[in-house]
């Protein structure tokens, strides 16, 4: 089970880490709730959820009622449950954002304490998965165009970490070192040799 660290930088002699998982949180059509486990924290946090699409490669969070999480202030150790609202199976992945807000943050003299906020991928997932990457290359440009219905991770390039997601029916551009290589995806390795004449495809 994946787990993921949220340090808070802290200009002192102590330090301090918030601890959850799972690492992304999946639902399928079958699923109304999932849970999320907050350890390892004495901190007091405020849970939103947002909607999760992306335009030309850039995230865009927006309000939703489709999702809810429980309950929405907290102290760590804690449990949050994500309810779907929505029944019912679904042909497209749907993709969400939990962030967990850091709240009472006061910092003693001499002390800067930065507000720790972890953002964490939620999906419900589609009753028939499809995956389909396409990935091209210009110049020093490599080109993702995602046309199935569920994302991908882009974990490194040319084992460069490079972490970045591609939701359904997204394209997403990545500078690169490089004419040829590997990319390392969560579903697979993709291989792409550039060809310097080549010209840039039309969006």
């Amino acid at each position: 089970m994946k787990k993921l660290i949220g340090l808070a930088a802290i200009i002192s002699t102590a330090a301090f880490a918030l601890q959850v998982y799972p690492i992304p949180i999946k639902m399928d059509s079958s699923i109304r709730y999932k849970e999320l486990h907050i350890e390892q924290d004495r901190g007091k946090y405020q849970v939103f959820i947002k909607t999760w699409n992306q335009n030309k490669g850039e995230d865009i969070l927006r309000d939703t009622k489709d999702v809810v999480a429980y309950p929405k202030l907290i102290q760590a150790p804690k449990r949050v449950k994500i309810y779907r609202k929505q029944k019912g199976k679904i042909e497209i992945e749907k993709a969400y954002r939990i962030i967990l807000k850091e709240l009472n943050v006061k910092p003693t003299p001499g002390e800067t304490k930065l507000v720790k906020t972890l953002s964490i991928p939620v999906f419900i997932e589609p009753v028939s998965k499809n995956p389909k990457l396409e990935v091209s290359c210009y110049g020093d440009v490599l080109k993702f165009k995602n046309s199935g219905n569920i994302h991908y991770k882009i974990l490194s390039i040319n084992k460069n970490k490079n972490m970045q997601y591609i939701l359904p029916n997204q394209i997403k551009e990545v500078q690169h070192v490089g004419v040829s290589g590997t990319v390392k995806t969560n579903r697979g390795d993709f291989k792409y040799q550039c060809i310097k004449t080549q010209r840039r495809e039309s969006k």
